[in-house]
């Protein structure tokens, strides 16, 4: 397993280099998950016996990015390591971080404190996959099942659950049912925990290859009743579930979602706020939605075109077939070919130009009127793009007449 991976090959002297100060390190978690499943390696976690202060002294150049949580920074050969202490935590008051943490010698312990047990296996510099708690077997039977007792593991941390839900997207795997039961029970604790949280565990299940199957379980289970403003929406949620669209990107899901949930471009803004989006994302999700909804009675024109990328134009048309309506990504792409200018900056003529012909003694709003005046002209192919055509198609135009009346 280690030399299929270049990330564990790279990490493997890290390794080496505590096991030859006298303490343990292992390969923990997702890595050691995802390489079972022969899936790609994205990062590595290194699980020691040794304390913080001792990593500390191994290696000569560190970082506390979280000592007190038992997490040193390690850098060698330019790249970072993050190296985690073995530990068990105590008494969750807030349902998501535990009040107490104790460093120990065992790594079993610091097994049985994980969420899932195909997340609890380890692999030694030796190559041997350490696993107490059967998840090579879950793995075997793409099963989902808690390490110990659910309720336990939940009630620990409330998230835990929603990433049951993420993880069944990633992984197109079964729930064992005391799971599923465990989460209907304590489904009222995702209260507690931060949208920002929840967020980046939702757009994961959203992009997920089976990202229908996890949305049923979330409605099935009732743990959508606690997600930003979903509490209403079971129904919708349901319908989202039946879409055909293989995997979505993050754009796509967005957009995707809000067209099932029943919003607009108008009124969609409350709902991604709720969700704690970057203004970038809201912009762009509020774009792309106004734009579907434009697609299904309109055929693509100049001015569709010129008011999104092509990038983002071709990731909403290749969505429609899945709500019922023909992709014509080939006659965008000719659309944007044939597009007479694609920015503002490209028009013949400029501001100054029409300050200039104005003879105005500084700039103002007739500027910004002009120049939409002529930006559509040329889009609805009224006038050539030429420096002559637009400052006569100007002059013509009945608001700059009435400046000199």
């Amino acid at each position: 397993m280690i030399e299929s991976s270049a990330l564990f090959i790279a990490a493997k002297p890290i390794i080496q280099k505590i096991i030859d100060h006298g303490y343990e390190a292992y390969f923990v978690g997702g890595a050691v998950r995802d390489s079972l499943l022969n899936k790609p390696v994205s990062d590595v976690d290194i699980a020691t016996s040794a304390t913080p202060l001792e990593i500390k002294a191994i290696f000569t150049k560190t970082f506390d990015v979280g000592i007190e949580h038992g997490t040193v920074l390690v850098y060698e050969q330019g790249v970072g390591y993050e190296i985690t202490t073995f530990r068990t935590e105590s008494n969750y008051e807030d349902f998501r971080h535990p009040s107490s943490v104790s460093f120990v010698r065992s790594l079993e312990e610091d097994l049985k404190r994980r969420d899932f047990t195909i997340n609890a296996l380890a692999l030694s510099i030796d190559d041997r996959v350490i696993d107490y708690f059967g998840g090579q077997e879950d793995l075997a039977r793409q099963l989902l099942r808690s390490v110990g007792l659910a309720q336990e593991r939940f009630s620990e941390d409330a998230l835990r659950m929603f990433r049951a839900i993420r993880f069944v997207s990633q992984l197109d795997f079964a729930v064992d049912p005391e799971t599923i039961e465990a989460i209907r029970l304590l489904k009222a604790n995702l209260s507690h925990v931060a949208v920002e949280r929840i967020q980046v565990e939702w757009v994961k299940t959203l992009v997920g290859p089976a990202r229908n199957r996890a949305i049923k379980l979330l409605v099935d289970t009732g743990l959508y009743e606690y997600c930003p403003k979903l509490a209403d929406q079971k129904e919708n949620l349901l319908s989202f579930s039946e879409n055909t669209f293989p995997q979505l990107s993050t754009f796509q899901a967005w957009v995707l979602l809000c067209h099932y949930l029943g919003f607009h471009s108008e009124n969609v803004r409350p709902f991604l706020k709720a969700w704690k989006l970057s203004n970038k994302v809201l912009d762009e999700t509020q774009a792309g939605l106004g734009l579907l909804h434009e697609r299904f009675t309109r055929k693509w024109n100049f001015f569709m075109a010129f008011s999104h990328p092509l990038h983002v134009s071709l990731e909403v048309e290749a969505l429609l077939p899945s709500l019922g309506y023909q992709d014509e990504s080939q006659f965008l792409e000719n659309v944007y070919k044939e597009l007479p200018i694609e920015s503002l900056k490209q028009l013949a003529f400029n501001g100054k130009d029409i300050q200039e012909l104005l003879n105005l003694k500084k700039s103002g709003p007739i500027i910004g009127q002009s120049l939409t005046y002529l930006k559509n002209a040329v889009l609805n192919q009224e006038v050539k793009n030429t420096k002559e055509d637009l400052q006569d198609y100007l002059l013509s135009a009945d608001f700059i007449k009435n400046l000199y009346h």
